[in-house]
């Protein structure tokens, strides 16, 4: 917030240097971001619940209370977004959810 009268804000000398032209700002123009899908925990039937929050706990980066709530999450619900990210990582998240013997699938986000 400036400190001078609306009618002076604008009043000051422009930059007259190599790097400082009157062109509009630059707009990146690189290849489209890469598609995002998600990771989502399904039901585990026969395993112990904190069993699954521990995987979750172990396999992302998320505090005990964020994993309890995406255990409980599946539990009620039948399935809980674990996290949106690239294919490669989500595919390396279902097979370690897998590995674990928990039931994980992709969806297009």
């Amino acid at each position: 917030m400036s400190i001078r009268p609306p009618h002076r804000r604008d009043d000051r000398p422009r930059p007259t240097g190599p790097g400082s032209s009157s062109r509009p700002p630059r707009t990146l123009t690189g290849p489209p971001p890469f598609p995002r899908y998600k990771v989502l925990l399904l039901r585990a039937a026969g395993h112990d619940l904190m069993a699954v929050a521990r995987a979750v706990m172990d396999l992302t980066r998320f505090g005990s209370a964020e994993a309890e709530f995406r255990m409980w999450e599946s539990h009620h619900r039948g399935r809980s977004l674990v996290v949106v990210t690239h294919l490669e990582r989500a595919e390396l998240y279902v097979e370690q959810f897998a590995e674990r013997g928990l039931a994980a699938t992709i969806e297009l986000a």
